[in-house]
């Protein structure tokens, strides 16, 4: 029964620190609700949120994560989005560094 006790509470204890490593290299997550853009962690310049919102007009609901894998964003989609808009959003995200992204000054919240 101790072991049991002690083992939840290892459990507890370690599930903040995984999710804390899962999003260390995580520069920004958005969701896409009815056509509109809102940051929902991170930051990213207004530019590239504008573009992302042009891109997915039309789009009812999508979420996308853009993590920095060896030292370049990459950015994935998912929910309402074509194959053929998930490759624009992924050229649009290429043309900028992850360095951009990090220091990007907080903009406002809506494409």
């Amino acid at each position: 029964m101790e072991l049991l006790v002690g083992l939840g509470i290892l459990v507890v204890l370690c599930v903040p620190m995984v999710i804390s490593l899962s999003r260390a290299n995580e520069l920004f997550v958005l969701d896409v609700k009815g056509g509109a853009v809102t940051v929902r962690r991170g930051r990213l310049p207004q530019k590239l949120l504008d573009d992302i919102g042009d891109v997915l007009k039309g789009v009812k609901h999508a979420t996308l994560r853009c993590t920095s894998e060896n030292g370049r964003p990459r950015l994935r989609a998912k929910g309402a989005v074509s194959a053929e808009q998930a490759q624009r959003l992924k050229n649009l995200a290429g043309t900028w560094t992850v360095a951009q992204l990090r220091t990007a000054p907080r903009r406002r919240r809506r494409a």
